[in-house]
């Protein structure tokens, strides 16, 4: 009971402290945002209520459980990266993940019910993947009462000849989640402190459909109150401005499959050739190219063909890409896409062949919540070592919320946490050096530093009410001025939807 009451006083001293520092929720009936004016891209560290000694005596319980867990940790990370699975097919890693976790107490579930018909239609069409069976979700002890601190991941190794590979780091976010995950449930049940600990494993971020959207349209998310994930090692380490943005350009994903004819090869006059339409797609989207603004890419590959040379084809399948790397050029983007649409049909139509048109994915902007940025930035340095400095940098990123697809971040605040490591090479993205970062003993630190800025966070979060509802406000605020700035559309905001 001493120390039951030693973190509720310690609550109680962080109330006051945020009452000093004016903070506080809007009034009852009113909407956060309303006036929609922009709100700030930057919160300042002294706008952040301090440590109280007692919360510092929890986090210090959560470094020793961390320490002593790093070991495992670290093993998990190198398995997966001498054991890489490619989107979809992260069955290893995904059971070796879960089998850890219902070890340290949480109870996983695998697989998602009520994905959407259209998007579980191709998933299933093209990885067999239907129903995600490499997803899970795990709560420990089961416990879903308020709040709802969730740790997320993704495992996807990058789709290579001849091999996949870690050249996005993921093999590192599993063990971040789960050193974060672990430690804090452990404390907070040593320690009687109400709330949940939850983690979610994504499949596939690096292969569209989105699946983090498709996850939370099914209600994954519709419990969580605050998601905190990580990414990988980097060479300098930089907190983002608030506001709307994305990581990787709005995405207009679509699938583009033509039917022939079939006939002999010496005899095609008799057939359609389905190959011969996606020919002429190609070649009218390299027209289009040349009329597009400089901020559009236009991305394909042919993914169904025939295997003779001497048949027709019948089914070829195109999957295009139409990326934006203007954040406010979403309605520009679904022009463009129409535009494409109308020479997918032009090329059915020119070969005698028939297209069936999927728009199987969009990412969207998300948002960047600049009160969980603050906090983050405040354990970045708490955790930096004097020889860690070299990696700090006071450059601003833009936004880019927490999801690559946008969605889910528009409703759910969360953070892509990093650590300042000193050593860490600057080398390219996506590449087999980055990948070798990941087992090097400056990844290996990285992993550990962001384990425990994680946990700290997720401490401070279940223990400040109105630093919670301060977050929520700042979310509520930018989901306002986004719709009036045609950034997010109002149908992506769903309002009072979590069961309290």
């Amino acid at each position: 009971m001493l120390v039951k009451r030693k973190w509720i006083a310690a609550a109680l001293l962080m109330m006051v402290a945020c009452v000093a520092f004016g903070f506080g929720s809007p009034a009852k009936g009113e909407t956060a945002g309303s006036a929609a004016e922009k709100p700030p891209e930057v919160i300042p560290l002294e706008m952040l209520p301090p440590e109280a000694p007692e919360v510092i005596a929890l986090r210090r319980q959560i470094e020793a459980e961390i320490d002593a867990y790093s070991a495992r940790l670290i093993e998990m990370n190198d398995w997966m990266y001498h054991n890489p699975e490619s989107g979809y097919n992260e069955f290893k890693a995904s059971r070796m993940m879960g089998e850890e976790l219902k070890k340290q107490g949480f109870e996983v579930k695998f697989g998602v019910e009520g994905l959407e018909d259209g998007y579980n239609e191709v998933i299933q069409e093209r990885f067999g993947a239907g129903g995600l069976p490499t997803a899970f979700v795990a709560k420990y002890k089961g416990k879903t009462e308020h709040p709802v601190i969730a740790f997320m991941l993704e495992s996807d190794a990058l789709r290579a000849t001849p091999a996949p590979f870690h050249g996005c780091q993921h093999n590192m976010q599993g063990p971040v989640a789960i050193g974060s995950g672990v430690a804090l449930a452990k404390v907070m049940e040593k320690n009687n402190i109400p709330g949940s600990v939850w983690v979610i494993h994504t499949p596939a971020e690096e292969i569209p459909p989105p699946d983090k959207s498709a996850m939370y349209k099914a209600g994954v998310f519709d419990e969580v109150d605050f998601l905190i994930r990580s990414h990988g090692a980097t060479p300098k380490a930089r907190r983002n401005k608030a506001g709307l943005g994305n990581c990787c350009m709005l995405i207009e994903a679509v699938l583009y499959d033509f039917y022939g004819k079939p006939a002999h090869g010496t005899r095609a006059w008799q057939g359609a050739d389905a190959l011969d339409a996606a020919r002429l797609f190609f070649d009218a989207v390299d027209m289009l190219r040349e009329h597009s603004e400089p901020e559009f890419r236009f991305m394909g590959a042919i993914t169904k063909t025939g295997d003779a040379p001497n048949v027709v084809d019948q089914h070829v399948q195109v999957d295009h890409w139409i990326r934006n790397a203007n954040r406010a050029g979403a309605t520009a983007l679904a022009k463009k896409a129409e535009q494409v649409d109308t020479i997918a049909k032009a090329a059915a139509m020119a070969t005698f062949t028939d297209v069936k048109i999927r728009h199987y994915a969009t990412y969207t902007n998300g948002i960047e919540n600049g009160w969980l940025q603050a906090l983050m930035w405040h354990y970045v340095n708490e955790y930096a070592g004097p020889e860690d400095k070299v990696a700090i940098s006071e450059e601003l990123g833009d936004p880019s919320g927490w999801a690559e697809c946008g969605l889910p971040s528009v409703n759910v605040p969360g953070i892509t946490i990093q650590a300042a490591t000193a050593g860490i090479p600057s080398v390219a993205g996506h590449s087999h050096e980055n990948a070798a970062i990941t087992i090097s003993p400056e990844g290996h630190k990285a992993l550990v530093q962001m384990a425990k800025i994680g946990a700290a966070m997720g401490l401070r979060l279940v223990l400040e009410p109105e630093l919670r509802a301060k977050i929520n406000e700042h979310q509520g605020q930018w989901q306002a001025w986004g719709v009036k700035e045609g950034l997010i559309r109002e149908d992506m905001i769903r309002r009072d939807y979590r069961k309290k």
